[in-house]
């Protein structure tokens, strides 16, 4: 399939640049020939152009009065043409009239001649080429040699010499002919041949440049999505190449994330099916209880089945809360907003809100800051969330005389770094790879849904940190995450 491609773009360009060539070639052999004629017609002129003075001075003895003597002069013109057969000799009265000629054959159709290029002539010693009448044929034109022809001052008529004779110039043409038709076979295969080696050989180094661009794009076409072009230089094949390249990273990127949220819609499923199914069995049997044993069954069962039925909606509300929240952080659908904030107001508020919690579980909760702690730039909304998740988590471990502490640390010169300690049971060493994992418990807990460790995991990675967990078991754990500083002017 390549090597077809290939050719086949190859032949293409090759038969475009021959056109080319072709088209310039003949273009440049009119030009040459045009050029040829024009400089021999004007070398012509040049050299002849005191032509028609001469003769003047050859006539004047044989002109009588104001007629001239028609056999001398004549026998004079006739001499002329012997010893220049190429002219065509002619006198003319001052109004253009022939009166006398000497052509060949003496066929001339013409009875006047234009006497404008024979005065501009005349005028302009150093013109250009300039063309006159030829009176052997009407309404053509050849170059010329004229002058006056006075006495005592008075214009007698003109003296006009046609440079080119009817039969020179049909001997000419067919010379020129066979002249042009070598030439052009000559220089037509000389240049097409030198012009097509070397353009064929260049047309070939430059599309052989597509062999590594059709292979990358062959191989990623059937399946390999790691298939690059490597790119050796900054040209325009290779500009192709890196054009290519980007474009495949662009799709092996988006196929990836299509595969992931692909795979998180089948776990989200699967995980919802499972951990859904534990709280709706429990709504569902006893509220069944309470329909079928409605006559039957005491007002303490009766509270009793009720908070297990409201303990179990609440465990499902939340369940189903950190599942989308949990799906929108991995598929990215969460934005940053970040702001400028304190960092300290934020913990001393939170703690605050735990405080009654924590002494009704007979936990101490409470705070160890450093001086001065500076602002940080991060998301309010979602630092909160973090460090609710957390506390709840201490909370969640920590038994009646245990401790929780939030400390703000400033040792780090960009970054504020912020713990969670508590003097809980701590995590075993084998579990802590594990913990913000989802639906990772390091016990059976039936009040977790093992999703709030991964969401604070999700929400620093957003904030480009990274969160840590140190601890001993049965000697608590501490949870450790940085905050930029804010920059303030």
């Amino acid at each position: 399939m390549r090597t077809k491609i290939f050719n086949r773009l190859y032949l293409q360009v090759s038969a475009i640049f021959l056109l080319v060539l072709f088209m310039f070639t003949a273009i440049a052999l009119y030009i040459s020939v045009q050029s040829s004629a024009k400089y021999s017609v004007e070398v012509n002129q040049r050299l002849n152009r005191n032509l028609a003075t001469s003769m003047v001075d050859v006539i004047k003895p044989a002109m009588k009065d104001e007629i001239a003597s028609d056999e001398a002069i004549a026998d004079i013109m006739h001499s002329m043409m012997v010893i220049n057969p190429i002219v065509e000799v002619y006198l003319l009265d001052p109004n253009g009239k022939i009166l006398n000629y000497v052509a060949p054959d003496k066929v001339v159709k013409l009875e006047h001649v234009n006497l404008e290029p024979i005065r501009e002539f005349i005028a302009d010693p150093d013109h250009s080429i300039i063309y006159g009448d030829d009176p052997r044929n009407p309404g053509e034109f050849k170059t010329f040699s004229a002058a006056t022809i006075t006495e005592d001052g008075v214009l007698k008529g003109y003296i006009y010499i046609v440079l080119a004779s009817q039969e020179y110039v049909s001997a000419a043409q067919t010379v020129l002919g066979s002249y042009i038709l070598g030439l052009s076979i000559r220089s037509v295969i000389i240049i097409l041949i030198i012009s097509a080696l070397v353009g064929l050989l260049a047309i070939w180094l430059i599309t052989k440049k597509l062999n590594p661009i059709i292979d990358g794009i062959q191989e990623f076409k059937t399946g390999n999505l790691a298939s690059r072009i490597a790119v050796k230089s900054e040209g325009e094949l290779d500009r192709i190449a890196l054009v290519f390249n980007q474009m495949a990273d662009t799709i092996e990127q988006n196929i990836r994330e299509l595969e992931g949220v692909d795979n998180l819609r089948r776990e989200l499923i699967s995980n919802v099916s499972h951990d859904l199914r534990t709280p709706v069995a429990s709504i569902q049997g006893y509220a069944e209880t309470l329909i079928l044993k409605e006559d039957n069954i005491s007002d303490e069962e009766r509270k009793k089945y009720h908070q297990i039925i409201f303990k179990s909606c609440g465990r499902l509300q939340r369940l189903v809360e950190e599942l989308f929240e949990l799906s929108k952080l991995e598929t990215n659908q969460i934005e940053l907003h970040t702001e400028p904030f304190s960092i300290s107001e934020l913990v001393y508020d939170i703690v605050n809100k735990y405080r009654i919690l924590s002494q009704k579980k007979g936990i101490n909760i409470d705070t160890v800051m450093a001086k001065n702690v500076p602002v940080v730039e991060a998301d309010i909304s979602l630092i909160n969330r973090v460090l609710q998740n957390l506390i709840d988590n201490a909370m969640k471990f920590c038994r009646e005389g245990d401790s929780i502490k939030i400390e703000i640390d400033t040792k780090e010169p960009e970054k504020v770094e912020i713990r969670v300690v508590d003097s809980g049971p701590g995590i075993k060493q084998e579990d802590l790879p594990n913990v913000f994992q989802r639906y990772f418990k390091g016990r059976n807990d039936e009040n977790s849904t093992g999703l709030g460790l991964a969401i604070v995991k999700k929400i620093i990675d957003l904030h480009h940190s990274n969160i840590r967990v140190q601890s001993q078991y049965g000697k608590g754990a501490k949870f450790i995450f940085d905050l930029p500083k804010a920059f303030t002017a």
